[in-house]
């Protein structure tokens, strides 16, 4: 079957960020020094104390086309913010070329429904 893909330009994409249930103490750092890792452990804990849902997040990117979707979701992740997050060279880049992915896997499924559909009546 020959579809274009959905391109990232063509697509919107949305990054949703909610609070990570994985325990912050033990999976924030592993740098090998324990005084240092609890450093960080402690800073990212009192920024969850002041509301700061990024020192400790579970992401999802959305990449939406119509009412097609793809999802990539990552959790364990602390940032300053959103645009921390969004930095090149980065997470953000390859979790929207994952959902991008899963959009057209879903576009290209419906596609083929509907051309067997029609080659059906």
């Amino acid at each position: 079957m020959n579809i274009r893909p959905i391109t990232r330009e063509e697509a919107a994409i949305r990054v949703l960020a909610e609070p990570d249930h994985i325990p912050v103490e033990g999976n924030a750092c592993a740098s090998g020094d324990d005084d240092f890792d609890r450093q960080v452990e402690h800073k990212i804990l009192c920024l969850l104390d002041q509301g700061d849902v990024w020192a400790w997040a579970a992401v999802t990117v959305v990449v939406t086309w119509g009412p097609f979707e793809g999802r990539d979701h990552l959790g364990c992740c602390s940032y300053a913010d959103e645009n921390d997050f969004k930095q090149s060279g980065g997470y953000f880049d390859d979790m929207v070329s994952e959902a991008l992915a899963e959009l057209n896997r879903s576009v290209r499924e419906a596609y083929q429904q509907m051309k067997e559909r029609e080659m059906a009546a």
